[in-house]
């Protein structure tokens, strides 16, 4: 996760990642499509506990992964510790800020998966990111942003949210964690104001509450073809992991070249 973004809820409950966003194999074979294009290496920008990290290295290229969360890059390191060594050596993990980094190589594909690009709330901020994955990518390398598409229908009266979710385990303490979302669209309709709140319950039956709030620009298609073709890039849009232009997916997947 970057430096800008409000991390609390990562630190404290990045462990229901998974749970709440799991890969499909579209996804997983979309990613696997790029990288054998390019050839590698491979650099993962906030790449949380390092899933598609794992799933690249597995195949047999080079792979680096970037987050800001102590927490979420402890869980990538406990789930690259299971894997063969020979896996094991292919991934890298650095804790850093996505906006603002140099780590001295330059990689055929970076990507930046799973809404992350979201997590950086300024245009000063994502032009500054872009800018960082243009001078780390080879001159004839790929860079893919994923984000889910914003239905600013789904608002009623500028707010929406999620009901409780079932109760999961927490590996750590062994309590159980429900989670609901709160989501308030600004009046511009330019960012949503959101808070994730979590309810704990101990081994001894005594619950307690905790708000991670969080902030979330909206962007479009046209704002993301803006932030790209200014920062240096030729973007081509596409939409639930694979080659279709129809612009009717939930996912906004945006392959760019330099």
């Amino acid at each position: 996760m970057q430096m800008n973004a409000d991390i609390k809820r990562y630190q404290l409950f990045g462990w229901d990642y998974e749970h709440f966003s799991p890969l499909n194999e579209d996804e997983i074979s979309w990613y696997k499509g790029y990288a054998q294009k390019t050839g590698g290496p491979i650099l993962e920008l906030a790449c949380g506990t390092g899933r598609l990290l794992i799933k690249l290295a597995e195949a047999g290229f080079d792979v680096a992964g970037i987050d800001l969360s102590a927490k979420m890059l402890a869980v990538a390191g406990d789930n690259i510790e299971k894997l063969p060594t020979e896996i094991k050596s292919r991934i890298k993990l650095v804790k850093g800020d996505i906006t603002d980094f140099d780590l001295e190589r330059k990689y055929g594909l970076i990507f930046i998966a799973d809404n992350s690009f979201r997590e950086l709330r300024t245009r000063e901020q994502q032009i500054s990111c872009l800018k960082a994955v243009h001078n780390h990518l080879l001159p004839k390398g790929a860079f893919l942003l994923t984000v889910r598409r914003f239905d600013l229908s789904g608002f009623t009266d500028g707010k929406k949210g999620t009901p409780w979710s079932k109760p999961l385990p927490d590996p750590a303490s062994g309590h159980t964690v429900s989670r609901k979302v709160e989501f308030t669209l600004s009046d511009d309709k330019k960012r949503v104001n959101g808070t994730y709140c979590y309810r704990m319950t101990d081994l001894q039956g005594t619950t307690r509450f905790e708000e991670c709030p969080f902030v979330s620009p909206v962007l479009q298609e046209a704002d993301y073809f803006a932030l790209l073709t200014e920062t240096g890039f030729k973007p081509e849009l596409f939409y639930d992991f694979s080659d279709q232009k129809n612009n009717q997916g939930q996912t906004l997947c945006v392959v760019c070249s330099k």
